[in-house]
C-alpha cells in the first residue's frame, strides 16, 4: 500500500500586524481641513476579457486537477479501504492537449486480495469510486456465489486512454481521456471460474443475477453506467465513469429482457 503524501509545512509564528494607515498617495486635504479620497480606478476591460479568455482555454485535464487537500484526503480513503496503488508522473498527451491526468494513480489492487488485471491508470476520484463500489456491493454480492470461492480479481478493459467516445474521430473526448472512467470486462474467482460481462437476455442464471446486481448498484457510485444493451460498443463490458453533470444527473442504463 503506497503512503505518499505531500509534506505538511510547519506552522509559522504569527507576525505582528502593522497599524492600518491611510495611503498618502491617495489622500488630499482641502483648506477647510476636509479629507478627500479620490474614487477607485475602474478595472481595464481588456484585462478582464483576457482573464475570461484564459479561463475558457483551460482544458478539462487542468480543471480536474485536485487541490492538495482533496488529493491527500482521497489517498487516505484509498488507504483505509486497502487499495494498492502507486503515484505516477503526470500524463500529458502529445496527440491531444486536453487529454491526460495531472495526478495519476496506477491501481493494482482495488481492495484486500482483489487485483485489477491488468493494473489501471486512474484519477484518485475514479479509483475511490471503484473501490467503494467493490467494497459495498460487488464483494458482498459475490458471497452469494459461495461455490466459486472468494473473488480474486476484476478484469480491466480500459482505464486511462486518450481517445474519442466510441472511438469515433469527430466525437467528444471520452471520460477515459481524463482518467474518469473504468471498464469492467469480468470477474475472476478462487476456483478459477469467471463471470464475463455479456448480453444475457433473461437466461435465469446466477451469473446473470450477479451481473445485473453489480450493474444496478454501480449507479450509486458512478454517474454513468453503460453495458450490454446500451449499444454494440458496450456489449462485452461495463463502462463506469464519474463525469460531473448539472444537478448531479446520472445516466445509468440497465440491461435485461423480461421473460414472457
Amino acid at each position: 500500500m503506497a503512503m505518499a503524501f505531500p509534506a505538511i509545512a510547519q506552522d509559522l509564528a504569527p507576525e505582528m500586524s502593522p497599524k492600518p494607515r491611510l495611503n498618502q498617495n491617495r489622500v488630499s486635504i482641502t483648506d477647510a481641513g476636509n479629507v478627500v479620497i479620490p474614487p477607485e480606478k475602474k478595472a481595464d476591460p481588456k484585462s478582464v476579457i483576457e482573464t475570461e479568455d484564459d479561463a475558457e482555454k483551460t482544458g478539462m485535464r487542468d480543471q480536474l486537477r485536485e487541490t492538495d487537500a482533496d488529493y491527500k484526503a482521497c489517498l487516505m480513503r484509498l488507504d483505509q479501504m486497502g487499495v494498492v496503488y502507486s503515484e505516477a508522473e503526470p500524463l500529458i498527451s502529445e496527440d491531444d492537449a486536453d487529454c491526460g491526468i495531472l495526478r495519476p494513480l496506477m491501481v493494482s489492487e482495488v481492495g484486500p486480495g482483489v487485483a485489477i488485471q491488468p493494473p489501471a491508470m486512474l484519477r484518485c476520484e475514479t479509483a475511490q469510486a471503484v473501490a467503494t463500489w467493490m467494497k459495498d456491493f460487488v464483494l458482498p454480492a459475490s458471497e452469494r456465489l459461495s461455490e466459486r470461492g472468494a473473488m480474486t480479481s476484476i478484469e480491466n478493459g480500459s482505464g486511462y486512454i486518450c481517445r474519442r467516445r466510441n472511438n469515433l474521430p469527430d466525437a467528444k473526448l471520452s471520460e477515459h481521456a481524463f482518467g474518469n472512467a473504468f471498464d469492467v470486462m469480468g470477474f475472476q474467482f478462487k476456483d478459477g471460474s469467471r463471470i464475463a460481462i455479456e448480453p444475457r437476455e433473461a437466461e435465469g442464471s446466477m451469473a446473470e443475477a450477479f451481473q445485473d446486481a453489480v450493474r444496478g448498484s454501480a449507479c450509486l457510485d458512478f454517474s454513468t453506467v453503460l453495458g450490454p444493451g446500451s449499444n454494440a460498443s458496450h456489449d462485452d463490458h461495463l463502462h463506469l465513469d464519474v463525469i460531473a453533470r448539472p444537478s448531479g444527473y446520472r445516466l445509468c442504463e440497465q440491461s435485461g429482457v423480461s421473460p414472457n
